[in-house]
């Protein structure tokens, strides 16, 4: 029996949706964080670096902490070896899949690696993959067990309320920012808006605000 079903007061008991959405959150702001900060001591100077619209969230990072924790819960207490080499594969293979995503979906092109050595089809690299197996012993044997207890103390009632508003919101907010990136590509292409919806977004959200926001977008063909 475990310690949700003794006390009937822990949240988000165990690797369950509550406890994932709330991982996704804490680690897509302190991801977009983090590279926000590594931009600008790479001499890129001050970069947005969310995934959308409104706040500071990036959806690769939470997705990524998301998918260790899935995936690498089950060996957090095996070797560091064990945890770097999965942490590797899984995420080069999720880095891949992201760059695919985004460019059919979205047609849009957010990093570029062909110019570094050893990447594979200018989507990830093996120094990144490095980087990833290092994130995941960082994340399994270090932040994650401090996190998961904290997140198990908020009050059950509160936790499953604030949860549910957060995943609208980020729907709302994804969608949003779909569209918009939707219509920016549409309209490097010289595609005149045909409805309310199109009208909209290219009121709000044009060149110049979505340039803005992600200046190193490229849109591809």
């Amino acid at each position: 029996m475990n310690r949700g079903q003794k006390t009937g007061e822990v949240f988000a008991d165990g690797v369950c949706f509550d406890k994932l959405v709330w991982v996704f959150f804490l680690t897509a702001f302190l991801g977009a964080l983090i590279e926000t900060v590594f931009c600008y001591l790479n001499g890129a100077g001050w970069m947005n670096r969310s995934s959308v619209l409104y706040g500071q969230c990036s959806i690769v990072w939470g997705f990524g902490s998301v998918l260790l924790t899935l995936v690498l819960h089950r060996v957090q207490h095996k070797r560091i070896g064990t945890v770097f080499l999965a942490g590797a594969v899984i995420g080069g293979a999720y880095e891949y899949t992201c760059s695919i995503v985004s460019e059919l979906v979205l047609g849009t092109v957010f990093w570029d690696y062909s110019d570094m050595p050893l990447n594979i089809g200018g989507r990830t690299n093996v120094q990144y993959c490095f980087y990833w197996g290092a994130l995941a012993v960082l994340w399994l044997k270090v932040l994650y067990p401090p996190m998961e207890r904290v997140i198990e103390k908020i009050p059950p009632f509160s936790g499953k309320a604030v949860t549910r508003l957060l995943v609208m919101a980020m729907l709302c907010n994804s969608v949003l920012t779909a569209g918009a990136m939707i219509r920016y590509g549409e309209r490097q292409a010289d595609v005149a808006s045909s409805n309310r919806i199109e009208a909209f977004l290219d009121a709000h959200y044009d060149d110049r605000r979505m340039e803005e926001r992600w200046p190193n977008m490229r849109i591809v063909e």
